[in-house]
C-alpha cells in the first residue's frame, strides 16, 4: 500500500539508512512496487517507511524516455548548477496531480548506493530533477511545497478530493 498525500511520515526528515541487509531487502520492496505502479520514483516513505532511500527508474515517465535507473541512499547536495528550468512532477501519493516545478538543470550530490558505497556525482536535466524530488521528499517536502502560493490554492481542491478518497488509482492508497 502506498501512504497517501497528508500523511505525517511526508512531513519529517527521514531516517539515515547504513545497514546492508536492510537496504538489500528495501530496495527489492521498492523496486517492486515500482514495477506495479509504474512510477519513476518510490521513496521509502511511499511505503510507510521514514527513511532516507528511493529508487529511480526513469524508463516509467509517459512524456519523455530515459534509460536512467538508480538508487539513492542518504543523498546530500553538494551544489547546484545551471538554471532553473520548468518540468513536469507528479507523486504517487499525490496520484492524478501533475505540476510544473522549477528545478536546476544540473546537481552534484553525494550518496550512498545499493551496496552502500559512497559517491559523489554530477546529475543533468531529467536524471537531476526526479533526484532532487526524491531528495525533497526524504527531506520532508513535497511537489505542492514547491509551488507558489496562488498555484498550492489552485491545487487544494484535488488534496481535498484526495483526503476525501475521491480519487481513483490503480494502487491502493493508505489514509492516516
Amino acid at each position: 500500500m502506498i501512504q497517501a498525500h497528508g500523511n505525517e511520515i511526508y512531513k519529517s526528515v527521514g531516517q539515515k539508512l547504513g545497514n546492508k541487509s536492510q537496504a538489500a531487502e528495501l530496495i527489492a520492496q521498492l523496486q517492486e512496487v515500482q514495477n506495479k505502479v509504474r512510477h519513476p520514483l518510490v521513496s521509502a516513505k511511499h511505503i510507510g517507511l521514514n527513511l532516507q532511500l528511493f529508487v529511480i527508474d526513469l524508463n516509467f515517465l509517459r512524456y519523455e524516455a530515459s534509460n536512467f535507473v538508480q538508487v539513492v541512499i542518504n543523498p546530500e547536495v553538494k551544489s547546484t548548477k545551471a538554471p532553473l528550468v520548468s518540468g513536469l512532477e507528479d507523486d504517487i501519493s499525490i496520484p492524478r496531480l501533475t505540476v510544473s516545478i522549477e528545478r536546476p538543470k544540473q546537481i552534484e550530490i553525494s550518496f550512498l548506493d545499493e551496496n552502500l558505497t559512497v559517491h559523489t556525482a554530477t546529475f543533468s536535466e531529467l536524471a537531476a530533477r526526479w533526484i532532487l524530488h526524491g531528495i525533497d521528499q526524504v527531506n520532508g517536502i513535497s511537489i505542492i511545497d514547491k509551488l507558489n502560493k496562488y498555484r498550492q490554492r489552485s491545487v487544494k481542491a484535488h488534496v481535498k478530493r484526495l483526503a476525501e478518497q475521491k480519487i481513483e488509482t490503480n494502487y491502493k492508497l493508505e489514509y492516516e
